[in-house]
């Protein structure tokens, strides 16, 4: 048994949490089994890490309490979408559906790809701190309040679901935050800022940082609700 799954189990096996949720599945000719267990945990000495993703920069996090940070340019995910997209418009207008289909097809291929190396390089970051807890913002408030399309696409979706597996498998608990003011609000005094491409700055306490950043430490400050992949 793995070292960081041992006490959650221990507690399955005295009684003292519930198995939630069970999945088989088989990987080439190994069979595995995941499971998840509920139970009431000592939250201090956590290091709450916030995830903010988006456009511009698809990857922002913020180790809060750490000052540590990563932030990743959406620039190669925005050139396979824009490249692909005019293939696709161009096969259209010539009347070549199929080809279109298979264009579609490599595109999403390309994406996941990017998603799975993404989601890797956030596990990775996380598991440098103690007790790791990974904060997003719940994709549903999102939708409802962005005026950004791309959250309403697979691609956005699929990475927040790579995020929450890949956590799982390292022990690592993750959850959803209200995405409300995450983007308006300054983290260090919750006061209402202003955001100048991306960079924001708090009229309040004087404080200056980039504004993907300033987001990720306030989806890091936030209790959120539990989720699994």
């Amino acid at each position: 048994m793995y070292d960081d799954i041992a006490d959650p189990v221990d507690r399955l096996v005295e009684g003292d949490a519930d198995k939630t949720r069970l999945q088989v599945y088989r990987r080439g000719d190994d069979w595995y089994c995941t499971f998840n267990i509920e139970y009431d945990a000592d939250t201090s000495g956590e290091t709450p890490i916030g995830v903010d993703i988006g456009e511009r920069h698809i990857l922002a996090v913020t180790a809060y309490g750490e000052d540590e940070s990563m932030l990743v340019s959406g620039g190669e995910a925005k050139y396979v979408r824009r490249k692909y997209r005019s293939l696709r418009d161009s096969l259209s207008e010539a009347g070549a559906l199929r080809a279109r289909n298979r264009v579609g097809d490599k595109e999403q291929r390309r994406i996941t790809d990017l998603n799975h190396k993404l989601s890797r390089r956030l596990i990775a970051f996380a598991e440098q701190f103690e007790n790791p807890v990974i904060r997003m913002e719940d994709l549903e408030g999102i939708r409802e309040n962005s005026s950004w399309s791309g959250v309403h696409s697979w691609h956005f979706h699929q990475f927040q679901q790579f995020i929450t597996y890949k956590a799982e498998r390292a022990g690592i608990r993750v959850e959803k935050v209200d995405a409300y003011h995450t983007s308006q609000r300054c983290s260090a005094c919750d006061s209402m800022g202003t955001r100048d491409g991306d960079h924001f700055s708090c009229t309040e306490c004087g404080r200056g940082r980039h504004a993907d950043l300033n987001a990720s430490e306030n989806i890091a400050q936030r209790e959120g609700e539990p989720c699994t992949a």
